[in-house]
């Protein structure tokens, strides 16, 4: 209850804070935040299972507080534009105290743009925080910190003909030992050429090299485990805006992938993410998302993962300060095991939020969702429920 005072105490001060507030010129926003989560299944456990075997206590749920401090910068350069921005977080449990963690997210990039003809971005992310436990259903707190470099790029070669590249090289790294098989550097680089209609709808083909390594040595069975891997792509790809109401952009591509060790693992098919924008007034938007690709390893005993799925998510602006969003998800995640019987896992998700904005800087919101998964292995399926409330004010 004292949680939920502090944000509601935080949204009353953003209710009456003045609409003016900006620094530098409204280039930087430094804001301050904090949210309250009530989660009915941290671990993610089995309905099928004693939880006080399992993780020690007699409830699967949590109450959990985070504190939220950071800044956004957007200052333009002539044509170009210097984005930075951080978040510092600081989220404590009410029961499971052992998950209290200090993280946070930050980006830095740089747009650039030359006589509207190329565009692009460089830049870098980096991230610490807690690790779901989706797949750990365990006590085993999981802390994880990602970092990600990208460049990328666009030409317009002539009024019809697009060519873009881009590079995208990423880190992971895990504080579970029993995540260590996670810990993938992976390294992207694509390219490909698009015809661009009068309308600047576009269609083209794309080519992309993805090479991923682990960096630690894992031990399965005796002897050293290695989940590194090579892939390649080729399809096509497309943005297209059907009316003034209706937006698609589609990927599709088949994919080879192939391991460093135990052949009988590689894969290949196809793979794509089509989505659908769809804006019948100025107050609603539906957006429904179909993807198929690659999901990451779970554990040392998974070679392939490959999810399939689709969401659906709507907005509705209500007024000027308060709007409803909802979604909903189905997806299938199927596991090649290394050793064993492969197994499938199904998730289906809902949940629906309302936020108010009272001012430009100023945001109050609230949510309350469900998520359910079935699985052919024993003991992984689960039920969540999840509500949460968070105030935020910017100035």
């Amino acid at each position: 209850m004292r949680l939920a005072i502090r944000v509601l105490a935080l949204a009353a001060a953003a209710a009456f804070a003045p609409s003016s507030w900006a620094l530098f010129q409204d280039r930087v926003e430094v804001f301050a935040g904090q949210n309250v989560t009530y989660d009915s299944n941290v671990f993610r456990i089995s309905s099928q299972l004693d939880p006080r075997a399992t993780i020690g206590e007699s409830s699967l749920a949590d109450t959990s507080t985070t504190t939220m401090v950071g800044f956004n910068a957007n200052i333009p350069i002539s044509l170009q534009k210097l984005q930075a921005s951080y978040t510092w977080t600081h989220t404590r449990y009410n029961r499971f105290d052992d998950l209290n963690f200090t993280g946070g997210f930050g980006r830095l990039a740089y747009l650039y743009a030359f006589e509207d003809k190329v565009t692009g971005e460089v830049g870098a992310t980096h991230q610490k925080g807690l690790s779901t436990f989706t797949n750990i259903q365990e006590r085993i707190p999981d802390f994880v910190t990602s970092k990600t470099f990208f460049a990328n790029g666009a030409w317009l070669l002539t009024p019809r003909y697009r060519l873009h590249g881009a590079f995208i090289y990423s880190q992971q790294e895990h504080s579970a030992t029993q995540r260590l098989v996670q810990d993938l550097e992976r390294t992207s680089i694509e390219g490909g050429l698009s015809y661009v209609t009068p309308q600047a709808n576009r269609i083209g083909g794309a080519i992309r090299v993805e090479k991923g390594r682990l960096p630690t040595d894992s031990v399965f069975s005796g002897a050293n485990f290695d989940n590194s891997y090579d892939q390649v792509g080729a399809g096509l790809i497309a943005h297209y805006t059907l009316s003034g109401l209706t937006q698609l952009d589609a990927r599709v591509e088949y994919v080879k992938r192939e391991y460093d060790q135990q052949s009988s693992r590689n894969y290949s098919g196809p793979m794509f993410a089509v989505s659908w924008t769809y804006t019948p007034t100025g107050k609603l938007t539906f957006l429904t998302t179909a993807s198929r690709d690659v999901g990451p390893l779970e554990d040392i005993n998974t070679s392939f993962v490959l999810v399939t799925g689709i969401t659906a998510k709507g907005t509705w602006a209500v007024s000027d300060k308060v709007s409803v969003q909802g979604n909903l998800g189905y997806s299938v995640w199927e596991y090649t095991a290394v050793v064993g019987n492969s197994f499938e896992n199904r998730v289906r998700n809902a949940g629906l939020g309302v936020a108010w904005r009272p001012y430009t800087r100023v945001l109050v919101q609230a949510g309350v969702s469900r998520e359910k998964r079935t699985s052919t292995l024993q003991f992984s399926d689960y039920t969540v429920d999840i509500a949460t409330l968070e105030a935020r004010i910017g100035f």
